[in-house]
């Protein structure tokens, strides 16, 4: 859950900062610079994504074993 908030963060922070400062000064000049701001969402979006790829994970060698039953209980997925 966490990386779906931080992904959606780098995407529509910026645009969400821009409406919040020109709603806060009332800005005349109603143009909105879409080129900065998709640029700086996708500068944020490829950090955390980096930050993402390098921060969780389990190591290449690891063995999954899905979720089975055994005597009638279920025993949850594993990484060995």
């Amino acid at each position: 859950m966490i990386k779906k908030i931080i992904l959606l963060l780098a995407i529509l922070g910026p645009f969400g900062l821009y409406f919040l400062y020109s709603w806060l000064l009332k800005l005349q000049n109603k143009k909105i610079p879409i080129l900065k701001l998709s640029l700086a969402s996708v500068i944020l979006l490829l950090i955390a994504l980096g930050f993402l790829r390098f921060s969780a994970g389990f190591d290449p060698d690891t063995k999954y074993s899905p979720a089975k039953y055994e005597d009638g209980e279920l025993k949850p997925a594993e990484n060995k």
